[in-house]
């Protein structure tokens, strides 16, 4: 602490005493102090008395001149609410400055006061975080600031004070209060976009989504989608709970949220679309994760009970159904009366099969009228089979019903000729 000299000067002789000298009583004054004649009549014992007097006086008022406390102001001033990102400024102001011994910038840091900044110079834990500006500015004659500028997050919520000092020294507080948007949202711990996050399809499957670094639940909104296929938030449960953490050696408190589900299934379909999970936080912009999935599984067909129409001599006609399947097929089939006409395989009877952007397709060189009927699909991959197979039905164009062939014109004859049989029984 600087020591505050208050003089007394008399025909060029000052005696000098210190702050720190009144504070501890060690001051005596007597006539044998004394060793100048002043203009004032009597002796000198009287004198001495009298100059004693006025000594004290100014000694007196020196101290009191010295522990009064310095005017502060912090602005701005009480409680003040800043957004993430903000760039805040807090500025304190000192009067009659001439007397400043020292000044204190301190926040409260997991309950203890730390210093933010002594008199002009930014202390290392906030200078290294780069979020920390810190300028001295001399307004006037008579007021001194020191500004303080922040670029606000989470950790910096709390209370901050300037501390000045003269002694006593004066403190003004500051209470800081933080809105904060969720900082991260991860998919299975996953956030970045373009990953993939692989699922077998005969499996329940733990899948989660967790928004974190908020400070508000209350203010925050999530969904999770399918895309292309649809929202499937009903599906999952939301919790919350609120955390602690540090970040540059400054302690925080900050909300996490979760959508689970614990024994979800993704089938076939799901394959190789995204799943995205929004985070809306009211004032900030929405944040998202992304992943891509990929669904192991036994092979999904999905044309089990279609219909199609063509003409006769119809050229190179397709008749087509989508099949997924990850892993990749070992085995694609399909089936007409006795025949079996796998994928890969030479053409034969003028129809062949073929596998194409996720496709079965297989087509027929000449439509003829055998080839009406009912084709069945089998496709297998090396987890299992496609349960259930596909089915196409093949109709001639204009006719209510398709004339069979094969193994189904054979039913039908038989049919036929138990219905007959039964019949001449009956009138016989």
């Amino acid at each position: 602490m600087k020591c505050l000299t208050c003089s007394f000067k008399e025909r060029g002789v000052t005696i000098g005493l210190s702050r720190a000298s009144l504070l501890t009583n060690t001051i005596t004054l007597n006539k044998q102090d004394l060793k100048v004649r002043t203009r004032i009549g009597g002796n000198m014992e009287s004198n001495s008395r009298l100059v004693q007097a006025g000594l004290l006086a100014v000694l007196l008022a020196c101290y009191f001149h010295g522990t009064k406390a310095l005017a502060v102001t912090l602005t701005p001033t009480g409680q003040v609410s800043f957004k993430q990102g903000d760039q805040a400024s807090i500025t304190c102001e000192m009067r009659d400055f001439t007397r400043l011994d020292f000044l204190v910038w301190e926040k409260l840091n997991g309950g203890v006061w730390i210093e933010m900044a002594t008199n002009s110079v930014l202390n290392p834990l906030f200078n290294n975080t780069g979020r920390y500006t810190y300028k001295t500015d001399s307004a006037t004659s008579q007021l001194l600031k020191f500004t303080m500028t922040i670029n606000i997050a989470l950790e910096d919520a709390g209370l901050i004070r300037c501390m000045a000092g003269g002694s006593p020294a004066s403190r003004k507080e500051l209470s800081v209060a933080v809105s904060a948007s969720p900082t991260t949202v991860k998919i299975n711990n996953v956030s970045a976009a373009g990953r993939e996050l692989t699922f077998n399809s005969t499996q329940e499957s733990e899948v989660s989504c967790v928004a974190s670094g908020f400070n508000n639940a209350n203010l925050l909104t999530m969904r999770i989608t399918i895309v292309g296929r649809g929202d499937i938030t009903d599906q999952f449960t939301s919790t919350v709970e609120y955390y602690n953490f540090t970040k540059d050696g400054l302690h925080g408190r900050a909300g996490r949220r979760a959508l689970t589900n614990n024994r979800y299934i993704f089938n076939g379909a799901d394959d190789n679309k995204d799943l995205q999970c929004v985070a809306d936080y009211t004032g900030f912009t929405t944040l998202a994760g992304l992943v891509t999935v990929r669904v192991q599984g036994v092979p999904v067909i999905t044309c089990t009970n279609s219909n199609r129409t063509t003409s006769v001599n119809q050229k190179g006609f397709k008749l087509t159904c989508p099949v997924i399947s990850n892993p990749q097929l070992t085995s694609l089939v399909w089936v007409y009366g006795n025949e079996r006409y796998p994928m890969g395989e030479p053409a034969k009877n003028g129809l062949s099969a073929t596998y194409e952007n996720g496709e079965a397709v297989l087509t027929i060189e000449s439509v003829a009228k055998e080839h009406f009927g009912e084709y069945k699909l089998q496709a297998e991959n090396e987890i299992g089979i496609a349960v259930p197979e596909g089915r196409v039905v093949l109709t001639e164009a204009g006719k209510t019903g398709g004339s069979t062939s094969g193994a189904g014109a054979m039913a039908s004859f038989v049919l036929l000729t138990g219905l007959m049989t039964v019949l001449q029984a009956a009138l016989h």
